[in-house]
């Protein structure tokens, strides 16, 4: 079991990076679509649905982090998306697509498709696995 002190912070970091990156994708659902299609990874008909539908989902799981009920499964369902998104981008890489915005806080902010953005993904994801181990201790 991880020290309370940890186990916080995990919540707070990982659900605000959730809040954050899914409420700003709201301003550019359409344009966060098309990227979304650019990875290549979805059949053409889910695109639209799946990409309209992120936003609300990590932000909902944000503030479930954040508000502590139920921790084992909202930490659970946070792995889960940072993993999800982290596929992406490694099919992405994989691919050697070329993509001046990954998405990851959808089209206001630019982050490029890059081995680092793959990297600092496995970081929130170890720290997701970290929260969501100790919640399940």
């Amino acid at each position: 079991m991880l020290p309370a002190v940890f186990i916080t912070l995990a919540r707070v970091i990982l659900g605000g990076l959730l809040i954050f990156s899914g409420v700003i994708k709201f301003f550019g659902l359409r344009q966060f679509a098309i990227i979304v299609a650019s990875y290549g990874v979805l059949p053409r008909q889910l695109v639209k649905p799946l990409a309209y539908g992120q936003p609300v989902i990590e932000t909902i799981i944000g503030l479930w982090l954040l508000s502590d009920y139920e921790l084992r499964w909202a930490a659970l369902a946070g792995l889960a998306v940072f993993v999800v998104a982290t596929f992406f981008v490694l099919a992405a890489l994989i691919k050697k697509k070329k993509m001046e915005n990954c998405g990851c806080y959808g089209t206001l902010i630019k982050v490029p498709l890059t081995w680092r953005k793959f990297f600092e993904n496995l970081v929130w994801i170890a720290l997701a696995a970290l929260l969501t181990w100790s919640a399940w201790a």
